[in-house]
């Protein structure tokens, strides 16, 4: 990866991914009655917004401003539902299953960058991309657990 363009634009898109991903967590809590499943979504949503101020801080130290992130780019298309896809237990897992696409996608963005980085920069990428591996089991748990209510057994 060539360092100013090439990283510049990388990390535009890594807040944006995780400006999406934090956004659908809040709505997702906001739309469960079941406050552990509120909770759970919750945590998701602050972690998403912790790995956004990581890479918001890492941008600023790099180039001395704010990063421009462009509000019409949709990193992640899966993420975007409708307040009405929460209504019923199908739409409740494709989304649950979404989530963890959208996981396992963004540790695989970060694993990228940690080896174009390399260094420092490397090394807090790879922080990233563990971080979204455990974001990975806790969704694949949600959704496993929300498809064993939906067809009324453990299949795995």
């Amino acid at each position: 990866m060539s360092e100013c363009f090439e990283m510049q634009k990388a990390l535009s898109y890594g807040i944006k991914a995780e400006i999406e991903a934090k956004e659908f967590y809040k709505m997702w809590a906001d739309n469960v009655d079941e406050e552990h499943y509120k909770k759970e979504l919750m945590e998701l949503s602050e972690w998403e917004k912790e790995h956004e101020k990581g890479l918001k801080d890492y941008y600023m130290e790099l180039y001395n401003e704010e990063p421009a992130i462009d509000p019409d780019l949709v990193v992640a298309p899966e993420l975007k539902v409708q307040t009405k896809d929460f209504q019923d237990s199908t739409s409740i897992l494709r989304i649950a299953a979404a989530a963890y696409l959208s996981e396992m996608r963004a540790s695989e963005f970060y694993t990228k960058l940690a080896k174009e980085a390399g260094g420092e920069a490397g090394i807090m990428f790879e922080k990233l991309a563990e971080m979204e591996k455990g974001h990975m089991d806790t969704t694949k748990k949600r959704y496993m657990k929300i498809r064993e209510d939906v067809v009324g057994f453990h299949a795995f």
